[in-house]
């Protein structure tokens, strides 16, 4: 497989695969008009809806990468038509929204030039901003019953929808978005994330007083289990936060929640879908967490304004690169039928048996950004 070295070449190895898998994917999809979502490790062959849900603006985050890198015009206009499919979605009432146009119309306006997902994703952005709850000063999840939460609820994940609002604040220069996104970086640094750094998922609270009551994880292997997809989250929420602000608190807790990260993931540095579950060897892994951080590192060795900092973070970032690339890549090798460039052993949620060994798209999406960000850090 890819060479456990760390640097530029391994990662190049590990981006023509990742293509690879773009392409592949679009050919598996193209046909049938679904939006993939998962896949399993050992077939490869995606599931989705035609409808597509809140992941499926990753798909199309991969498509506008594979647009750039390429620089072809059709890959751009397939991106395009992939894009403004999911217009729809503006109108769920969920804060999912971010993790759907951020991924997709941000990247159609700042890669494609595209007039139309300019326009898309800047009433995607009035659409989460407007669920903004004022006396708690969050976006609280919304519409999401099948889980059990709603209009009290906020979790770590919405971190990684505010760069919808640091985009709409930075194209039109509209003070509102940063107000929403700063507020809710802020009141969840302070909720979700503890001194030693570890993430809890989900606070509820009381909407008349706007404090918090109760705090959980959903898809831990407890209430009080560290989710490590939720950690992944923040750690790439809080270094988003910092690169759009530059406000030192993001960044102080960015560093702190990835310190975490690498004080229980292990020697495997993949890190199994939550840190304390008691079965741990015996449970399955999350690739998508560990791109996920890699990632966030990225965001941090670009824009930390500390030399000996940035150095930490890209050397961390190398490390984890190496051990996707080595253990959870499908390489081009004879005899292997799964298709080069899967990342394998990805796992949506345990606690629901939803997709607990799969190829998950949002895993390629971030695995794909984070090697893009590695390229440019020569």
């Amino acid at each position: 497989m890819i060479t456990t070295r760390t640097g530029p070449r391994p990662c190049d190895e590990a981006l023509a695969l990742v293509r690879q898998r773009v392409r592949s994917t679009l050919a598996q999809v193209a046909g049938r008009g679904i939006f993939p979502h998962a896949a399993p490790s050992a077939t490869g062959e995606w599931g989705g809806t035609r409808e597509g849900n809140w992941t499926s603006g990753f798909w199309v985050g991969l498509l506008w990468h594979e647009a750039a890198l390429s620089g072809d015009t059709q890959d751009a206009d397939v991106a395009t038509a992939w894009t403004l499919r999911l217009a729809p979605h503006v109108h769920r009432k969920t804060h999912d929204i971010g993790f759907v146009f951020a991924s997709s119309a941000v990247l159609g306006a700042e890669i494609g030039g595209v007039a139309a997902c300019r326009d898309l994703a800047l009433r995607a952005a009035d659409a989460l901003a407007g669920m903004f709850h004022p006396t708690a000063g969050v976006i609280p999840i919304g519409s999401q019953a099948e889980i059990g939460a709603g209009l009290d609820d906020v979790t770590i994940d919405c971190m990684v929808n505010l760069p919808l609002l640091w985009w709409a604040w930075r194209a039109t220069g509209e003070e509102r978005y940063l107000r929403v996104a700063q507020s809710h970086a802020g009141r969840t640094a302070q909720w979700h994330v503890k001194p030693d750094g570890r993430i809890i998922q989900s606070v509820h609270f009381d909407p008349e007083t706007g404090h918090p009551v109760r705090e959980e994880t959903h898809q831990g292997s407890g209430t009080q289990g560290c989710w490590t997809r939720g950690q992944a989250w923040g750690v790439y929420g809080f270094a988003s936060a910092y690169r759009a602000t530059n406000e030192p608190r993001f960044l102080e807790v960015a560093v702190r929640t990835a310190d975490y990260y690498f004080d229980r993931a292990g020697t495997d540095l993949v890190p199994f879908y939550c840190f304390d579950d008691p079965a741990i060897p015996d449970v399955p892994r999350d690739s998508s967490a560990a791109a996920i951080t890699a990632a966030g590192l990225l965001i941090l060795a670009e824009h930390a304004p500390e030399a000996a900092a940035r150095s930490r973070c890209l050397a961390r970032a190398d490390v984890l690169l190496s051990a996707i690339a080595t253990g959870y890549l499908t390489p081009e090798r004879e005899g292997d039928p799964r298709p080069h460039g899967m990342l394998l052993h990805s796992c949506y949620n345990r606690k629901a048996g939803w997709d607990t060994d799969h190829e998950i798209v949002w895993g390629n999406y971030f695995l794909m950004e984070a090697l893009r960000a590695r390229a440019r850090l020569r």
